[in-house]
C-alpha cells in the first residue's frame, strides 16, 4: 500500500475526500495525488500524520500500525534501555517506579 493509498483510507474512514483533506491542510489541489510520482516533503507528510493522529512511519509504509504513540508496557521492558531527560534510568529506579505504579493501582 502506498502513502497515497494509506491517506485515502484514512480520509475515507473520516468520511472525507482527499480533496477536502488538502483544503483543510492548506495544500493545493491534487498535491497528495502527485505523491504517486514524486516524493513529498517531510513537512507535508507530518501535517497529514498529525491531522489523522498517526505516525509518519505509518503514512510512508514503514509501520503497519497507525498508532502515533504505541503503548509500551513497563513490565515488558527487560531488554530495553529506558531514559529520562537523556540519561539512562538505572534498573533499581525502574523497579522503584514499578512498585509505585503497582501501589497506585490498588
Amino acid at each position: 500500500m502506498t502513502a497515497v493509498d494509506r491517506i485515502k483510507k484514512l480520509a475515507k474512514d473520516q468520511k472525507m475526500s482527499v480533496y477536502e483533506l488538502e483544503e483543510e491542510l492548506g495544500f493545493g489541489r491534487n498535491t497528495i495525488y502527485q505523491w504517486t510520482k514524486r516524493t513529498p516533503s517531510a513537512e507535508r507528510v507530518r501535517k497529514v500524520a498529525d491531522y489523522f493522529g498517526v505516525s509518519i512511519d505509518y503514512i510512508m509504509g514503514r509501520s503497519q500500525s497507525s498508532d502515533a504513540y504505541p503503548e509500551i508496557d513497563l513490565a515488558d521492558t527487560e531488554d530495553v534501555i529506558l531514559t529520562f531527560e537523556g540519561k539512562t534510568i538505572p534498573q533499581e529506579d525502574i523497579e522503584l517506579i514499578k512498585q509505585l505504579l503497582r501501589k497506585n493501582k490498588n
